[in-house]
């Protein structure tokens, strides 16, 4: 038998009525739909990226507790063509580009899933010595928060 990969495993809890737009959208945003599906819980286990993401449906959930999630890609290509087909499936996209971040430039785009969560994908260009490239943002709570101003 093939050995895995190890891969990163997010377990959501989310509200009962949001599970259907949650599935849609990340269906959309991984290009792959779950691979189980239940009343009770839904799993997404893919191999690239190589990531198992489960919804469990709570009434007592509440919206948005994850701050954001991510998958980063190692190419100006990759990046590009992630971003071509989510914006092909109808998805809202915030690009950012140049961004000084978290210890390193990046260039990224952001999208919302239905219950908030801020969900990023980027390809870091370099690291960097700085949190920012501004030392007067480091006292802000996130400089990977993404910013919310319309695509131009």
């Amino acid at each position: 038998m093939a050995r895995r990969a190890p891969r990163i495993h997010i377990s959501l809890r989310v509200r009962p009525e949001r599970v259907p737009a949650l599935v849609a959208f990340y269906s959309a945003f991984f290009g792959a739909g779950p691979r189980k599906q239940h009343d009770d819980y839904v799993q997404f286990d893919l191999e690239e990226p190589a990531l198992n993401l489960t919804l469990t449906p709570s009434p007592t959930a509440r919206s948005g507790e994850v701050d954001h999630l991510g998958i980063q890609v190692f190419s100006d290509a990759a990046l590009l063509a992630f971003r071509r087909r989510l914006a092909a499936a109808g998805l809202p996209i915030r690009d950012e580009h140049g961004t000084d971040c978290c210890y390193a430039r990046q260039d990224k785009f952001w999208l919302t899933d239905p219950e908030g969560r801020e969900v990023e994908v980027f390809h870091k260009l370099s690291d960097l010595e700085a949190h920012h490239d501004d030392a007067s943002k480091r006292t802000e709570s996130a400089c990977c928060a993404p910013e919310r101003r319309p695509n131009e």
